[in-house]
Order: C-alpha cells, then structure tokens, then sequence
C-alpha cells in the first residue's frame, strides 16, 4: 500500500458526542497480563445493538490514560457496528500518566496487552473472534508497532488489522509482520513527528506493502480529540521540552472516513 497525502475538505466534522455518550452502554471486564509483571487489567465493552456476534476492536490510549478521547471513538465504532474495548493499561499497574517519560511501561512492555485483551475477547459469546482489530493513539500507537512487530509470537491470537494515530516511528527502519497497519498522522505534529512514519511506510511499499500512511499537513498531535478547545502546549513532553496538540475537524473528519473504509476492507467477513 503507497503513502496517502490526504485532500483537505471544506466542511467540518459534525460530532453528536453528548447524544452518543449518553446512549452508550459499557460492560467492565478484568483482563489478566503477566507482562511487565502480573496485574489486571480494567477495560470496557461496548457493544452494538443486537444479538451478535460482533467484530471487535481493541482501543488503547494516550500517555494520559483513558479519557474522552478514546471513549467518544468507542462509541463511534459501536455506531458502526463494532464491539469496542477500552483498554485501561495504567490502572491496574499503580500508573497514572506517563506523558513525562514511559520508562515504567514502554510501548515494547505494553505489546503483549493487545494480545491478551484479543486473546479475552475471543471467550466472548458476543465477540467474533475471527474479526478483532486494535486502535492505538500515541503511546498506544507506539505500543501497536511492538504488537505488529512481535506478531508471531501469538499464533493462537489472529488480530486483523491495526490503526495507529500519531504513533512514534523514529528509529524503526522496518516493520516486521503482514498484518495491514494504517497510520493516521499530523503533518505539523512536533511530539511523534510524521517524517519517520512516512518513510517507513515507503520502504515498506517496495517490500511487504502492509503499511498505509495518511499524513494531514496542517494537524498536530491529537488532532481527533475533540475536548481541546484551543492549541495548547504539554509542557512535560519531549523530556520537558514541551509538544503541541490541538483538536483539528477537517482531519478529524477524514480519519473517521479512513477508519471506516479501513475495517471495511480488513475485517469483512
């Protein structure tokens, strides 16, 4: 798959969040993990209407833990006909945010999370287990290239596709696996810059082809998160240099389009 350089659209997204929030219905789960170390896990189903079962899809959050953000996607993709899990990663690990620095838990030590949630899923009555993807927005972007690249590791776990909103790239010169991968990316984003991203997914055109990259030039981290009012600086980011995020609709607006033509393709029936 070739790198994809967004078209800008003129009208911006239209985000219903209070009607969404309040008609959501979400189930708590404990997910066992024994990697870094033993803890369980919280998470939250939400499911569609109906009997099921449902193709599923596994979000994981921020450096900031889970928020908004992440439970506005869920909903959305209930209303779009799939399960989705929120993964809470920090609080069963005594963890609270790492926005600072993530030596506690690492996108490498993080990875095995998205395959016990999956391997979980698939106990579910309600959850097809044959058609489970993962989200990740930045830490949890960072932590779905390790689950990408360790994917072998899990024979009996098969997760059809995986999305990865602003993920840091830099230092990866290849990405092992054959799972598709699609990127969603800020082009003005200064805390995981898009560069690194784009070129992976343009070596990777000339050997697996299993990576997308959609870059939107004027957007920042967090570009999809629509609770920031206003361009704002996280002062602890980048080691206390500070990293901007700023909610922007038109790119917000295309990535939902990119997600729903995404599992469209990849976890059709």
């Amino acid at each position: 798959m070739l790198l994809v350089r967004a078209a800008r659209r003129a009208a911006p997204a239209i985000i219903l969040v209070a009607f969404w929030i309040s008609s959501a219905r979400a189930d708590s789960h404990a997910i066992a993990v024994t990697s870094p170390a033993p803890a369980t896990l919280s998470a939250e189903l939400s499911t569609p209407t109906g009997a099921g079962p449902f193709p599923a899809v596994i979000l994981l959050h921020g450096c900031g833990g889970v928020g908004p953000q992440i439970k506005e996607w869920a909903v959305w993709l209930r209303h779009e006909g799939y399960a989705a899990l929120v993964l809470d990663s920090f609080s069963g690990r005594g963890l609270k945010r790492l926005c600072g620095g993530s030596a506690a838990l690492t996108g490498r030590m993080r990875a095995p999370d998205v395959y016990a949630a999956a391997r979980y899923l698939k106990t579910l009555p309600q959850i097809d287990g044959k058609r489970i993807a993962a989200v990740g927005y930045s830490h949890g972007g960072w932590t779905l290239m390790w689950a990408v690249a360790t994917e072998a590791q899990y024979p009996d776990v098969d997760i059809r596709a995986f999305i990865m909103f602003y993920p840091a790239c830099t230092g990866w010169k290849a990405l092992p696996g054959t799972t598709p991968v699609l990127m969603l990316l800020g082009g003005k984003d200064d805390w995981t810059p898009a560069a690194p991203c784009e070129t992976l997914a343009q070596s990777d055109s000339r050997t697996r082809g299993h990576i997308t990259a959609v870059v939107y030039p004027d957007a920042y981290h967090a570009f999809d998160s629509a609770g920031i009012i206003r361009r704002q600086i996280v002062p602890d980011a980048r080691g206390g240099l500070g990293a901007t995020i700023e909610y922007n609709p038109k790119a917000h607006e295309d990535a939902e389009k990119q997600v729903r033509c995404f599992f469209r393709d990849t976890l059709k029936p």
